[in-house]
This record gives structure tokens, C-alpha cells and sequence, in this order.
């Protein structure tokens, strides 16, 4: 873990034992720096951007209701995503919504973008990207988006995703391979392609 990481992480872990105290500016700023990455995880999750918004809140209202509880084994950003995966999850079963297809998703504002007259070859990469990443199955592409789209370690996506450590590299490996041959059959050279948020 670097230093600004460590860094990081102790100022969260600050702001999750503050709220545990019923700090509502702690919880603020937690919400401030978490809202929009636990919503877009959730928006690739689930196809319903009004029901990824709702389950956003639900994630903040659980972390709000259960800081207490909260240990320190793993990285905030690690225990708020897990707790994302699980209610994200537990939407599409209870209210039996649609998986997103990745390539049909609504594009979700950045503040990263650069102008669209810019970047069409990114959007073009993004677009195969895309459509490669929805042709993997909901556990290799997990172990894709925890990695490049939040960096996560393999331990930390195994404590998100509930699994042996051994198993998120198994499936890290398989996902890479899938997702290479869906580029090049798609035309695209894989190193062409950064995944990045």
C-alpha cells in the first residue's frame, strides 16, 4: 500500500469511526468522496439509473447505521464497495431488475472526460471495451471493474466478493484471456485499450 493510500485510508478510517460517534459532517464528507464511485459501480450493475441512485443512498444509510461495527481488517473504500456489491445485488434479485448490458448502459457524466471532438478513437476503444466487458460473466467481470475501475488488490476483491483470494486471481486470469480474444475478434488491439474509470 503507498503512502498517499495509507494516507487515505487512515483519514477514512477517521471519518468511519467519527460517524460511528453520530458525526453527520463526517458522514458528509465520507458521502462527498464515496457517493459518485459507489453510484457508478452500482449504475454498471444494474440497468436502472433511478434504482442505482436509490441503492447509492441505501449503501451511505447502511455505512451511516453500521460504522460502529466497522473493524478496520480491510480498506474503507473496500468495505463501502462491498457493502455496494452486496445491496446492488440484493436489488436486482428482490426487484428482479435487468443486469446492465454494458454496451447499453447510459453513459454516466465524468469529470475526467475530455471534449467529445478530441476523443472519438477513445470513444471508439471505450465502446469495444465496452461491449468486450459485457460478454464476460458477473464474476470475471467484477474482478475486472474492482481492479481497474477502483483499484482494488486481489485480497480486497475477495473480501468485496466473498471468495478466496486464489479464486479472484483464477478469475482475473480467465477474465484477461476472455477479454483479449473479445478485442481481437472485434478488431481492436488489446494494449490499445485503458481501462481506467
Amino acid at each position: 500500500m503507498s503512502t498517499d493510500t495509507a494516507a487515505t485510508d487512515e483519514q477514512d478510517q477517521a471519518l468511519v469511526a467519527r460517524i460511528a460517534a453520530g458525526d453527520r459532517a463526517a458522514f458528509e464528507l465520507l458521502f462527498r468522496e464515496y457517493g459518485e464511485r459507489v453510484f457508478r459501480y452500482t449504475h454498471r450493475l444494474i440497468s436502472d439509473v433511478t434504482k442505482a441512485e436509490e441503492v447509492t443512498n441505501d449503501v451511505m444509510l447502511e455505512v451511516w447505521k453500521t460504522a460502529a461495527r466497522f473493524e478496520g481488517r480491510s480498506k474503507v473504500s473496500t468495505w463501502i464497495l462491498g457493502i455496494t456489491r452486496h445491496l446492488a445485488l440484493n436489488a436486482v434479485r428482490r426487484k428482479q431488475l435487468d443486469t446492465v448490458d454494458v454496451d447499453e448502459a447510459a453513459p454516466v457524466a465524468d469529470e475526467h472526460d475530455v471534449p467529445a471532438a478530441l476523443d472519438h478513437d477513445r470513444d471508439v476503444l471505450k465502446a469495444a471495451l465496452a461491449k468486450a466487458l459485457g460478454k464476460l460473466s458477473t464474476d470475471h467481470r467484477d474482478v475486472i471493474e474492482l481492479t481497474f475501475f477502483h483499484g482494488l488488490s486481489y485480497q480486497e476483491i475477495a473480501d468485496v466478493v466473498g471468495c478466496p483470494e486464489n479464486t479472484v486471481k483464477t478469475r482475473m486470469f480467465h477474465a484477461r484471456k476472455q477479454l483479449k480474444g473479445y478485442l481481437v475478434s472485434a478488431g481492436i488491439d488489446p494494449d490499445s485499450v485503458e481501462m481506467a474509470s
